[in-house]
């Protein structure tokens, strides 16, 4: 198994599998789509820049998708201490990987804390520039 590495320089074995990064991927580009049209929708009808912090929803949702495919690491079974299958089965990992899987996965939430406000932050600043 090959090892994923981070940009904090961890460095643990990926406890999802290709069809699990696949499907991250897709979460993310749906994600994506859905908080492009709100932040545009939003923008479009003159909404209040208090709605328009809902687009933090989905770029948080889009952003872990996409960091937990990129960086083989899934925040679910880091949490719980196990490994992903082909067939999306898990079983339980190592103990001495589950700690290194955990700080990516710490890593995950908070990067993807940080695009889901820039990105709220973004769209509602929008409001005080459009309308």
């Amino acid at each position: 198994m090959s090892q994923a590495s981070v940009t904090e320089g961890l460095v643990c074995r990926p406890n999802i599998s290709a069809a699990g990064r696949r499907m991250r991927t897709r979460v993310g580009v749906v994600a994506t789509v859905v908080g492009l049209g709100l932040a545009v929708g939003f923008a479009a009808l003159h909404v209040g820049w208090a709605w328009r912090a809902v687009v933090f929803l989905p770029a948080a949702t889009a952003a872990v998708g996409f960091l937990q495919a990129r960086r083989h690491t899934c925040l679910k079974h880091a949490a719980a201490g196990t490994f992903e299958h082909d067939d999306l089965s898990a079983t339980p990992a190592p103990a001495d990987e589950v700690a290194a899987s955990r700080a990516v996965a710490a890593g995950i939430t908070r990067d993807a804390v940080m695009v889901g406000l820039a990105s709220a932050a973004l769209s509602m600043g929008s409001a005080f520039v459009v309308g």
